[in-house]
């Protein structure tokens, strides 16, 4: 009887050995547990089944994808070690962990994304591009516990690849302080078409949190202003998209912006600027800025003297489509030397000025026109006469040979030049006279000179007919007697009876 129990006690034991061998593993903590799962093929998962997987690549673009895929399922495609997956135009609401994978380039724009949990892509190690535009991610519920990366109790990793974050087109009115705290590297951020209306005290801190940044778009976020200090943190700032917004001045704090070289103000509603006015000053001092864009602003009407002078190494000057923009003064470029008895200019390359409503391109607006390597002032209404010969002589033929269409520089006024194009007045040498003091239009001489000339040709027999024709009394029915009878009418020979001795 005793050795029948030990028996079963030693096979009791066998059987638990057995069982604890293919039981689950079971982590330190407690709320965590991982069983090991038997790898496949990654043409075999589901993510591979439902999107195209090649060439580290995986394409998921627009699969009516509902649910985010499970931690899991990110980590049966792990062989496939991809750099870049595209999740682009599905109706997945919320954002879940992903496996540590090799993807650098994430796409996750037009989702309808409402929640990030927190950690999702703490993995990412290698993670240099975020798109998260074209969402509903509101201010709520975009934690900065979103983009926090791996924590251990001895050392703290954040997203050190990070170089772009794209959140355009989201909902946020502000931004939390925090919420870049993970990307101490990120140096492309996107902002657009966010209500922000305002950049609040949090907001500007939380960009001013990113030292390393270079390129912010605030396009279309209803901003009335640019706030003091905006641009100090972000020392290596070199592009800035202002446009679509709603500035009515130029910001001074762009001369915080040292190493500006692009910026674009784009479809704002300022009406003028002139660097002698303290309502509407000119720019401030960008001596790097290198390309600025002017263009769509239907309330722009007036460009003074050296309201540009501050862009003293801008070489493509983008200023078109402004409807109202009928005066650019020929020094808005220029700025005073050193010495202050001379002007400098920039060495502009590129120049546009298509479809304003300017009458004249003053000579004096470059100081080298020879160098321009491309130039458009195409569908303006030119006043062709002796102040734009100069654009016949000499523009028409340079923006021929930089491939634009000089064609397209046509005369509106004065009436007699109306349709003619420059390039035909340089092709056929014309000299066009001045408009004198007085307005009077000079084309309209010879009209007038041969109009003088046939009428008095015309005037003088026809005074001579009619003089004939009285004297011989053809207008007697009309009372008007001829000299013979207004002299026989006065002097009758007086009766004899009235004769006095």
């Amino acid at each position: 009887m005793g050795v029948r129990m030990l028996a079963c006690v030693i096979l009791g034991f066998l059987a638990v050995a057995i069982n604890c061998d293919e039981a689950p593993n079971i982590t330190a903590d407690a709320t965590t547990i991982t069983t090991t799962r038997k790898p496949i093929p990654y043409q075999d998962s589901n993510i591979c089944k439902l999107c195209k997987c090649e060439d580290t690549k995986v394409n998921c673009y627009d699969q009516s994808i509902t649910t985010f895929f499970t931690l899991n399922e990110w980590e049966d495609i792990i062989d496939l070690k991809p750099s870049t997956v595209d999740l682009s135009e599905n109706r997945f609401t919320n954002i879940t962990v992903i496996a540590d994978l090799t993807i650098e380039v994430l796409n996750l724009s037009r989702c309808s994304i409402e929640f990030i949990q927190s950690g999702s892509f703490r993995d990412l190690q290698e993670m240099r591009v975020l798109d998260l535009s074209h969402n509903k991610l509101t201010t709520d519920k975009l934690s900065p516990h979103a983009f926090e990366g791996r924590f251990a109790p001895e050392e703290y990793e954040p997203l050190a690849s990070m170089r772009i974050l794209n959140l355009a087109y989201n909902d946020l009115h502000s931004l939390n302080q925090d919420l870049f705290e993970h990307m101490p590297e990120l140096e492309e951020l996107d902002l657009s078409g966010n209500p922000l209306t305002t950049i609040d005290h949090v907001t500007l801190v939380a960009i001013s949190s990113l030292p390393m940044l270079k390129v912010l778009r605030l396009r279309s976020c209803e901003l009335d202003e640019i706030p003091s200090k905006f641009l100090h943190t972000p020392r290596f700032l070199e592009n800035l998209d202002l446009s679509d917004n709603k500035l009515t001045i130029v910001p001074r704090e762009l001369e915080e912006a040292k190493d500006l070289i692009y910026l674009n103000l784009n479809q704002n509603p300022i009406e003028v600027i002139d660097f002698y006015s303290e309502d509407n000053p000119g720019f401030p001092r960008l001596h790097k800025l290198q390309e600025l864009h002017m263009c769509n602003m239907p309330k722009l009407r007036s460009i003074g003297p050296k309201a540009l002078a501050g862009l003293e190494s801008v070489e493509k000057l983008h200023i078109s489509f402004n409807p109202s923009l009928s005066y650019l003064d020929p020094k808005a470029l220029a700025r005073p030397d050193d010495i202050g008895e001379s002007f400098d200019w920039p060495l502009v390359k590129e120049l546009y000025l298509k479809s304003n409503n300017l009458t004249e391109v003053d000579t004096r607006l470059l100081s080298r026109w020879d160098l321009l390597e491309k130039v458009d002032v195409s569908d303006n209404p030119f006043l062709c006469d002796c102040s734009t010969q100069w654009m016949v002589d000499v523009l028409a033929p340079i923006v021929e040979s930089k491939g634009s269409n000089a064609t397209l520089m046509v005369c509106q006024e004065p009436i007699e030049m109306r349709g003619h194009t420059m390039k035909d007045l340089h092709d056929s040498h014309r000299t066009m006279r001045c408009v004198d003091k007085y307005g009077h239009r000079p084309e309209k001489d010879g009209a007038i000179l041969l109009g003088t000339l046939i009428g008095v040709l015309l005037a003088v027999p026809i005074m001579l007919s009619l003089m004939l024709l009285w004297r011989r009394g053809y207008f007697a029915w009309l009372g008007l007697r001829p000299p013979a009878d207004v002299s026989r009418a006065f002097y009758k020979r007086a009766p004899a009876d009235d004769i006095l001795y």
